[in-house]
C-alpha cells in the first residue's frame, strides 16, 4: 500500500497539481517524473510521502515482530548456519561464531524498509553533503531490505534442493496446495523476478547517470535563478514567482528549467518502475511464503488453561517468605 499510494499520489502531484510549469512560468510537453521512489515522497508534508512513510513504516514493525523465520517450517533452516569471518573461531558448544542467517532473514529486511522510510531522499540536484550522507544510508536501507531478503531467500531455495540440500526447511507440507508448479518453484519463479527487477534498476540507473557522459538526450536541467529572469518575471508573471524564485536565487537552490524527454525520460520511467515492482515482488514473496505455511492452519484452544488445574479456583501467588 505504501508504494502503490506514493506512486498513485506523487505521479498525481507532478502531472496535475503541479502541473506542467517552470520555475519561469513557462508551459512545458509535461511534468517532471522522479527517477526513483525516494524522490518521489522525499517530501514527507505531501499526500504521497504520508502514506508510504506510514504504510511502510507499519509493514515494518509487523514483519519485525512476526519473527515468522522461527515460526514457519517453510523458511526455517536451523540456527546453526552462521555468516562470519573464520578467524571468530569457535563458541563453547563446537559451533562457528557469527551471525545466524535465520537472524539476518528476520532483521535485515524489516529495519531496511524502516530506514528507508524515515530517511527520505531529496532530488540529486540540490543536494548539500549531508543530504548526500544520508540518501547513502536510505540506499543502505533499500539494499538490506530487497537484497537481502532476495539473497537469504534464494539462498535457502538453493540449499534446500539438489546437491546441497541439507537445510530442515520443509516445503509442501500441505497435501491440497500441491498443484502444477509447487511451492519450490513458485517461491524460486518470485524471487528471480525480484532479482531481474533488481538488475532493471540498476541497468537503468547507470544509463541515467551516464546520460551526460554519452550525450544522450535529454536530461533534467536545473539551475539557479539569475537577475534576468527575476526582471521577466517581476514584469510578466506578477509578484509569486518572483518571490518563489527570490527566495531560490538568495539560497543557491536550484529550480527546473526543463524536464527531461526523450530516451533520458525512458530511462527515468523504467528505473522508477523497477524500483516499484522489485519492492513489490519481494513482500510478494512473504505472501507466498504465508501461503505455503502449514502453522497458518493451525486451530488454537478457545480457553486459555487454568494455571491451578482447577478450573474456578483463582490462582494465588505462593508464599514466599
Amino acid at each position: 500500500m505504501g508504494f502503490l499510494f506514493g506512486a498513485f499520489l506523487g505521479f498525481y502531484k507532478q502531472m496535475v497539481e503541479e502541473g506542467h510549469i517552470n520555475f519561469l512560468g513557462e508551459q512545458q510537453n509535461h511534468s517532471y517524473f522522479p527517477a526513483t521512489v525516494s524522490e518521489m515522497v522525499y517530501n514527507t508534508s505531501s499526500g504521497g510521502g504520508k502514506c508510504f512513510f506510514a504504510f511502510v513504516l507499519i509493514g515494518g514493525i509487523c514483519m519485525l515482530s512476526s519473527w515468522y523465520p522461527w515460526q514457519l517450517r517453510n523458511v526455517y533452516i536451523g540456527d546453526d548456519l552462521m555468516i562470519g569471518p573464520p578467524y571468530l573461531g569457535k563458541n563453547a558448544n563446537g559451533k562457528d561464531r557469527g551471525v545466524s542467517v535465520l537472524m539476518l532473514r528476520q532483521f535485515l529486511p524489516p529495519i531496511g524498509i524502516m530506514i528507508v522510510a524515515c530517511i527520505p531522499a531529496p532530488p540529486a540536484a540540490n543536494r548539500q553533503f549531508t543530504d548526500k550522507v544520508s540518501s547513502i544510508v536510505h540506499t543502505l536501507g533499500a539494499v538490506m531490505s530487497i537484497g537481502g531478503y532476495a539473497v537469504i531467500e534464494l539462498y535457502t531455495l538453493i540449499r534446500a534442493e539438489g546437491k546441497w540440500g541439507n537445510l530442515p526447511v520443509k516445503f509442501d507440507t500441505i497435501q491440497v496446495y500441491k498443484g502444477k508448479w509447487g511451492e519450490w518453484t513458485t517461491r524460486m519463479g518470485v524471487i528471480i523476478c525480484c532479482l531481474v527487477c533488481v538488475g532493471g534498476f540498476q541497468l537503468f540507473g547507470v544509463l541515467l547517470g551516464q546520460a551526460d557522459r554519452f550525450d544522450i538526450c535529454c536530461t533534467d536541467e536545473w539551475r539557479v535563478p539569475t537577475e534576468k529572469d527575476l526582471e521577466v518575471l517581476k514584469s510578466h508573471r506578477g509578484e509569486g514567482y518572483y518571490v518563489e524564485d527570490s527566495i531560490a536565487k538568495a539560497h543557491q537552490v536550484k529550480l527546473l528549467y526543463r524536464a527531461a524527454y526523450g530516451p533520458v525520460l525512458i530511462f527515468k520511467l523504467g528505473e522508477y518502475w523497477f524500483e516499484v515492482l522489485s519492492g513489490l515482488l519481494m513482500l510478494y514473496s512473504h505472501m507466498v511464503i504465508w501461503w505455503y505455511c502449514p502453522e497458518r492452519h493451525i486451530d488454537l484452544d478457545e480457553e486459555l488453561p487454568d494455571p491451578d488445574g482447577d478450573e474456578g479456583t483463582v490462582y494465588k501467588v505462593p508464599n514466599q517468605a
